[in-house]
C-alpha cells in the first residue's frame, strides 16, 4: 500500500483514479480522528517497548491520507461530470439547431423610384439617360441615383438632371409649344374691279370679291367671277401652304350697287355668310352687297364663334369692331414671381381666375433671385386656361 509503485487503475477503467481501489473511499467512514504523534499512537496503544512496532499505524495512515485525497477526487468527479454534461448539451443543441428554421437573410438592396412625366399637349417623347421610354404621360421605373430626363415635342425640347431616391414618386409637367400643323391646303385671293361680284371656285359659290378662299387643296382649280354687267374665268394652280392671287376686270355699272366691310379684331376671324366664306379679318375691305347681312365671326383654334348683323351702304365702308369675350386663366411660378400680362402688372403668383380676353398675349414671370421668364400664350375660348413657370429650372 505504501510501496513505491502506485497501484495501477483498472484495464476497464483506464481514466480511474488510483485512490477509488481502496475500501475507506468506497465505504462509509466515520467521522476523522484528531491526528497524533508516533510516540502518542503508541502509548495510547499500550505498547511495552520503544521499539515494538505501532499495529495502527496503517490505518492512521490511510486516514491521514484520505482527507488529503478527497479535493483532488472531487474535482476529477466534477471534471466527469462537466465532460459529460457539454456532451449532452451538445447532443440536444445540434438536434434542436437543425430543427429551428432559419430566415434567409439578404444584403439590402435599394428600391427603385417612380417618375411620372407630363405635358401638355400631350405625346410629347421621351427620354432618360438618352434612352427612349415612350411618350407623355407616362410613368418610368428608375434606380436610385442621377438621370438626365430629355422631353422633346418637334423641335422643342427640354432636358432636366435629377435625382431619384430609392422608393420615390416624382412628377415632372412641362408646358411644351405646339408644334406648327403640317400645310395641306392653300389658299386664293380673289379681286374684281369694280368689286361686289360673285366669286364660285370649281362651280361652287365662295363668297363675293374681294375675297380670299383658305380650304383650297394644292392642286389646280377654276375661279368665276359674276356681277350684273358680265362673267370672267380663269384657272389657278394652288400650292400647299401657298396663297395664289387672282384679279378680274369686269365691265362697270353705271352706279354703284355695294358697299364695303372692314373687321377690326385682336386676332384672326373668318368671315362667312350663308355658310359661304366671304372673307377673313386680315383683308383691309371686304365688298358687300348694299343692304342687311348676317354675318359670322369664327375662329376656330381659340374656339370662338359670334354672329353680328350688319347694314351695307352703297359706296360706303361699314367697319366693325370685336371685343372677344374674357374667360378666367390660373397663374402659377415655382418658387412664386410677380407676373405682367401684355406689359402691365396683374399680381404675384399664385393667380387663379385671372380674366383675361381669348387671343394670344405675353406672360412676363419675375423674380428676385431668378432670371426673367417670357411666355407666349393663347387663350382660348373653351379653356381650361391654365399656365404655370418653373423659374428654377
Amino acid at each position: 500500500m505504501f510501496g513505491s509503485k502506485a497501484t495501477q487503475p483498472a484495464g476497464g477503467e483506464p481514466n480511474a483514479n488510483a485512490l477509488l481501489a481502496f475500501p475507506s473511499e468506497t465505504a462509509p467512514r466515520p467521522a476523522p480522528a484528531p491526528v497524533a504523534s508516533a510516540a502518542s499512537a503508541a502509548q495510547l496503544a499500550g505498547a511495552s517497548t520503544p521499539d515494538a512496532a505501532i499495529p495502527v499505524a496503517p490505518a492512521a495512515a490511510a486516514d491521514v491520507l484520505a482527507p488529503a485525497k478527497a479535493p483532488g477526487k472531487t474535482r476529477a468527479g466534477v471534471a466527469l461530470f462537466g465532460v459529460f454534461a457539454m456532451l449532452i448539451l451538445a447532443a440536444v443543441g445540434v438536434f434542436g439547431f437543425r430543427n429551428i428554421p432559419f430566415r434567409t437573410f439578404v444584403a439590402f438592396q435599394p428600391q427603385p423610384g417612380n417618375l411620372t412625366i407630363q405635358t401638355r399637349p400631350d405625346a410629347s417623347e421621351v427620354l432618360v439617360d438618352g434612352e427612349r421610354r415612350g411618350v407623355t404621360p407616362i410613368t418610368v421605373s428608375l434606380a436610385p441615383g442621377g438621370h438626365v430626363l430629355t422631353v422633346r415635342n418637334g423641335t422643342d425640347e427640354r432636358v432636366v438632371p435629377l435625382t431619384i431616391a430609392s422608393g420615390s414618386d416624382v412628377t415632372q409637367h412641362f408646358e411644351m409649344r405646339t408644334p406648327e400643323p403640317v400645310a395641306l391646303f392653300g389658299r386664293v385671293s380673289v379681286v374684281t374691279d369694280p368689286p361686289g361680284a360673285h366669286v364660285a371656285v370649281d362651280g361652287r359659290p365662295r363668297g363675293i370679291s374681294p375675297v380670299t378662299i383658305t380650304d383650297l387643296t394644292a392642286e389646280e382649280h377654276i375661279v368665276t367671277v359674276l356681277n350684273d354687267t358680265g362673267s370672267a374665268e380663269r384657272k389657278v394652280v394652288v400650292s400647299a401652304g401657298g396663297t395664289a392671287s387672282v384679279m378680274f376686270s369686269l365691265a362697270k355699272a353705271t352706279g354703284p350697287i355695294g358697299g364695303w366691310l372692314s373687321i377690326a379684331s385682336p386676332f384672326d376671324v373668318e368671315i362667312s355668310e350663308n355658310s359661304d366664306v366671304i372673307g377673313s379679318s386680315g383683308t383691309s375691305r371686304i365688298m358687300l352687297a348694299a343692304g342687311r347681312h348676317d354675318i359670322v365671326l369664327a375662329n376656330r383654334a381659340i374656339g370662338f364663334q359670334e354672329v353680328k348683323r350688319i347694314e351695307v351702304t352703297a359706296g360706303k365702308t361699314t367697319a366693325v369692331r370685336l371685343d372677344p369675350p374674357k374667360v378666367g386663366v390660373s397663374v402659377n411660378a415655382r418658387p412664386w414671381a410677380e407676373v405682367l400680362l401684355d406689359g402691365a402688372t396683374v399680381g404675384e403668383t399664385p393667380l387663379a381666375n385671372l380674366l383675361i380676353a381669348i387671343g394670344s398675349h405675353e406672360l412676363v414671370f419675375r423674380h428676385p433671385q431668378f432670371a426673367e421668364r417670357r411666355q407666349t400664350i393663347v387663350v382660348t375660348a373653351k379653356g381650361p386656361n391654365r399656365i404655370a413657370a418653373d423659374l428654377t429650372k
